[in-house]
């Protein structure tokens, strides 16, 4: 890490100073260092810094920070962009208060493809689910990268469909990119480390605190061409992206949904505020400057995601049990010799992952 990433690392680091405070210190004293060298009436003097602030700068031990920082990166591979950096996205970079740093797992040249950002509930019906899987798959089919946020859901349905039809994907992570969160989605982000990457404007071993997501939707909103929101309730933070997205200038689409439903509430509220309605992925290219394919409906023609490779363990027994037809989870259980809590541990990480389906009453289904 050169000298001056070393100093911007430094400054963001800094109790207080996010993006915005960032930006603005660097503007009125030129680079971090010069932030650091200003006196406490200099500072003092700009709107919005007070003695608080002022005191972090004087007193936070950076070298310890900037220290700690390597190393964990060192540790999981991570590397760092800063806006000077030839690497960090063109898109993000059009912003004044985009992050000074991001911290990037994988193949850091994803984040300067051309992309389209899938949000949504972390509760998805099946429609939710098959409408994801149908325009991210026409995505990756007119080459973009797909960009989401990681969650269960729509977020992991999309990242999972842009990896089974050969695609490349970016998860923006609430958390440091050492921390892989949730939990139940860290085999799809080691997945997504062999074709895409996972990035974060938070620092290495950050939590994944509530107040982290809506930053985090900022920056999904910053890494693409446009949104598309599939399922929102109308309390989802899927719609702070959207709003994030108006705001930015950039397009927002919103698939319309049953309108009796709470899961689509959301998302068809968005409608009556300009979000262009879209079905179908040829909705979408025109108006983000991308050619439509060519393939029926916009859809991927790769191969389909019962040609996967079955996972190893419990995970692939259960899918050559299911292969036949569908079974209720006592069926499987009885098949398997294995207690339901176990069973539908890994059940819910194959649904998760695009290989089953549940219907009602428990009954799975292989995709």
């Amino acid at each position: 890490m050169e000298e001056e990433q070393e100093d911007i690392l430094a400054l963001f680091g800094v109790p207080g100073v996010g993006a915005k405070t960032y930006a603005r210190l660097v503007l009125r004293f030129g680079t971090p260092s010069g932030v650091f060298g200003a006196s406490d009436k200099e500072l003092l003097d700009m709107e919005g810094v007070g003695p608080k602030l002022v005191h972090a700068i004087r007193t936070y031990d950076r070298k310890t920070f900037v220290s700690g920082q390597k190393q964990l990166m060192e540790k999981c591979g991570a590397q760092l962009l800063t806006r000077i950096s030839k690497d960090y996205p063109p898109l993000l970079n059009k912003f004044t208060s985009a992050p000074p740093v991001l911290f990037v797992r994988g193949d850091v040249s994803v984040l300067s493809e051309q992309s389209l950002a899938f949000v949504g509930t972390r509760r998805p019906s099946d429609y939710g689910i098959i409408m994801t899987r149908n325009l991210t798959g026409g995505a990756v089919n007119a080459g973009l990268c797909v960009v989401s946020g990681m969650a269960a859901g729509i977020d992991a349905t999309a990242h999972r469909t842009a990896l089974d039809h050969g695609g490349k994907t970016a998860a923006v992570f609430g958390c440091g990119v050492d921390i892989l969160y949730p939990h139940e989605n860290r085999k799809l982000a080691q997945d997504i480390l062999q074709k895409g990457c996972l990035v974060s404007h938070f620092p290495m071993g950050i939590e994944p605190l509530r107040g982290n997501f809506p930053a985090r939707n900022a920056v999904i909103v910053g890494l693409s061409l446009g949104t598309v929101v599939v399922e929102a309730p109308v309390k989802s933070g899927a719609l702070i992206t959207a709003d994030l997205t108006m705001r930015a200038g950039r397009k927002l689409f919103a698939v319309p949904g049953n309108a009796t439903s709470r899961t689509s509430e959301g998302s068809n509220g968005l409608l009556t505020k300009g979000a262009h309605p879209v079905t179908n992925i040829a909705h979408i290219l025109p108006l983000i400057g991308k050619t439509a394919p060519n393939s029926p409906n916009g859809i991927s023609s790769a191969p389909p995601v019962m040609q996967r490779p079955l996972p190893p363990g419990a995970g692939g027994e259960i899918l050559k049990i299911i292969e036949k037809g569908p079974l209720h989870i006592d069926d499987i259980c009885v098949r398997l010799g294995k207690p339901v809590p176990e069973v539908l541990y890994e059940l819910t990480s194959l649904e998760l992952e695009g290989y089953v389906k549940q219907n009602p009453g428990k009954i799975f289904e292989r995709m």
